[in-house]
């Protein structure tokens, strides 16, 4: 049977180098269809019968066949690259099944999609880690400013207009007093007492204490009670200055404003 079938292939590709006419050709479509015949007839026992995904994978694999057979009279070359093609795949391992190597591509890509997302689980974790971890060497840093800023209070004593400012102005102030006793080489300098004109509270903060935005210093609130009485013409004692706080001893003094 094999041998028939053989025969068969050779002469039709005999006829169509011979008859340009015979691919239209009646005869062409009998011995297609006895070919196609003869090769299940050989393949497939009689008392099995074959389902049709595998008769039909069948038919596809000697439709190759014969294609690749007939390539070899009309396109060698072609025919030859074919046959190298298939030997080195044939060399490569044993061939898998297309549906085979879909489910397993498919498998893959879940694989890879749940790597991704894991991937994406530690990068959000390492994240907030990382934000957290800044939010306590920010507040860490600022406790140690904190302290920086209380020791160079104790430290190093301002004057003046130089005693009032922010927190940040005061401390580069005493930085420079500092670096500038180092230049020198003579130590801190000593504190000059304070004269009344920097002790004196100015009208701006005359008029926060009166609104109770701030209160007197003690040294402010001394000097206070002492211009109040003389602004007052000594109506008002020192002990009822103070009885009336802050906020009515800066209003008596922006009152009676020099």
């Amino acid at each position: 049977m094999k041998a028939l079938r053989n025969l068969l292939l050779d002469c039709r590709a005999a006829l169509r180098r011979a008859d340009p006419q015979f691919e239209s050709s009646p005869l062409r479509a009998r011995l297609d269809e006895h070919i196609i015949g003869m090769s299940t007839a050989e393949e497939v026992p009689r008392d099995v019968i074959p389902a049709p995904q595998t008769f039909s994978a069948q038919q596809v694999a000697y439709a190759w066949q014969q294609a690749a057979r007939e390539l070899h009279f009309t396109h060698p070359q072609l025919h030859a690259e074919l046959g190298r093609e298939v030997r080195e795949r044939l060399q490569a391992g044993t061939l898998v099944d297309p549906g085979t190597e879909l489910i397993a591509l498919q498998l893959q890509l879940k694989q890879a999609q749940a790597e991704r997302d894991a991937a994406h689980g530690e990068l959000a974790a390492a994240r907030e880690a990382a934000h957290g971890e800044l939010a306590a060497s920010r507040d860490a840093l600022q406790d140690e400013l904190m302290q920086l800023r209380a020791a160079l209070a104790v430290s190093v004593t301002l004057d003046g207009s130089d005693a009032h400012g922010s927190d940040a102005e005061l401390a580069q102030r005493r930085v420079r007093v500092l670096a500038e006793a180092a230049r020198r080489g003579g130590g801190l300098p000593k504190p000059r007492p304070e004269s009344p004109g920097d002790i004196a509270p100015t009208s701006e903060e005359l008029q926060q204490v009166s609104l109770g935005i701030r209160s007197f210093s003690d040294a402010e609130r001394e000097w206070c009670v002492g211009e109040a009485v003389v602004r007052s013409q000594f109506e008002r004692s020192p002990a009822q200055l103070l009885a009336d706080g802050d906020r009515a001893l800066a209003t008596l003094l922006l009152e009676h404003a020099a």
